[in-house]
């Protein structure tokens, strides 16, 4: 099989995933996707992302601090991998287009709205792809929602509930995601939910949302729970607590496009919490809107509760395409403790096919902009005490929260 020449750019803890992830696609039949290289600002994590790379894939890849020095030094080059933090993915990405190559970025694909136009042109102008890497979407439970949905399971959709609200007030991960200008913790993990629903329930058309910081100061975890090499020295070097910049806290009414309305709360800190998603239809409804290493349940009207295993022994016509099968022979991801790893895997084998065959990804530069900006619509909202339209968010007419972003930033 053809691969793909590929270098990974942004080697600290997400990129060591995505590592993980190349050994998933590697171990299949599909395999289409070469590692030659490897990039960072810091020298250190490239060396260590090498040594990794070498581990798992039994080739060691070339070593750069510097994009357009990996370019010339790998002349043969497709595509690049951008695992950095959000706050540059911009910067990053727009280089990697302009150098002719394709791009994967993590999401959320920018900072901004306005960060993820620059990326759209750039890579209009270039006639390049760009793939986000949203992999919730992928799992077999969100696949298999999309199907019910489509089916008519549950009849039409009216009513929608995204609850996931978590107490406390430990980091986060990382330190940063507690500042706004380098994506706190709400854009970086709640982009997903905002995918997830427009992947379910189509777009969003308009929100009303409220948004605070309930725990200033965030507080380091007894321990670390990704056992990565990176991970670990991380963690060793946190501070015992820090100040936090951005907030926690979210909640909003969705306006769907379809008319069907959704209820969101999404946080993390205070002293309660909450967590439910549930789609509602005239003849029915679906427990989960499908998510990494999910299991989703159906409730047809007059009839019981049906988890995903018992869903799949009556939906016979519902097929995942052939990597994904392979990957998760039962159809169901819970329990599987590398799910993580082969969502990566699936992502980056269809980067390998849009550039090999011209087949198109599924989650484009304009798709990832409308999940950045369905987020940003509840902190618009927010700032400006009404409802706002997300068109006006992805114009940057309702703007004001984002503004202040882009300018500590520089982004123009």
């Amino acid at each position: 099989m053809d691969r793909i020449k590929l270098g990974l750019v942004g080697c600290g803890g997400m990129g060591t995933r995505h590592l993980h992830g190349l050994r998933e696609l590697a171990r299949t039949p599909f395999d289409n996707v070469e590692l030659c290289a490897v990039c960072d600002i810091r020298g250190e994590n490239a060396d260590l992302a090498a040594a990794e790379a070498e581990r798992l894939l039994g080739v060691r890849p070339l070593i750069f601090t510097d994009m357009e020095a990996m370019h010339r030094g790998v002349p043969e080059l497709d595509a690049v991998d951008v695992v950095t933090d959000p706050s540059v993915h911009h910067e990053v990405v727009c280089q990697a287009l302009d150098l002719g190559l394709h791009v994967l970025v993590e999401k959320p694909m920018a900072i901004t709205v306005a960060a993820c136009r620059q990326m759209n042109e750039a890579a209009r102008r270039n006639d390049r792809i760009i793939s986000v890497a949203e992999n919730f979407r992928r799992d077999p439970s969100a696949r298999l929602v999309r199907h019910l949905l489509d089916s008519g399971a549950i009849g039409t959709p009216y009513m929608a509930v995204f609850h996931a609200l978590s107490p406390g007030d430990s980091i986060f991960i990382t330190p940063w995601r507690h500042r706004r200008e380098l994506g706190g913790f709400i854009l970086d993990m709640a982009v997903h939910f905002t995918h997830m629903i427009r992947y379910q329930l189509g777009n969003i058309e308009e929100v009303y949302g409220d948004v605070r910081m309930v725990e200033p100061v965030r507080r380091k975890s007894a321990s670390m729970s990704m056992d990565y090499a990176f991970y670990r020295q991380r963690f060793a070097d946190m501070e015992a607590e820090i100040e936090a910049h951005a907030e926690d806290t979210t909640q909003a009414v969705f306006k769907m496009a379809s008319g069907a309305t959704l209820n969101w709360i999404v946080g993390i800190g205070g002293h309660g919490s909450c967590g439910r998603e549930l789609i509602l239809g005239n003849r029915g409804s679906i427990e989960g809107f499908g998510t990494r290493g999910g299991d989703v349940r159906l409730k047809r009207a007059g009839r019981e509760e049906i988890d995903q295993t018992e869903i799949l022994d009556t939906e016979r016509d519902f097929q995942l395409d052939p990597l994904t099968t392979h990957l998760f022979p039962t159809g169901v991801s819970a329990g599987d403790p590398v799910v993580d790893l082969k969502l990566i895997a699936i992502e980056l084998h269809e980067l390998g096919s849009a550039i090999l065959e011209g087949s198109p990804v599924e989650v484009d530069g304009i798709c990832g902009l409308k999940d950045v900006a369905a987020l940003y619509a509840v902190f618009e909202s927010s700032r400006a005490g009404r409802a706002v339209k997300v068109s006006e968010v992805e114009s940057c007419q309702a703007y004001a929260y984002q503004a202040e972003i882009d300018a500590a930033l520089g982004i123009a």
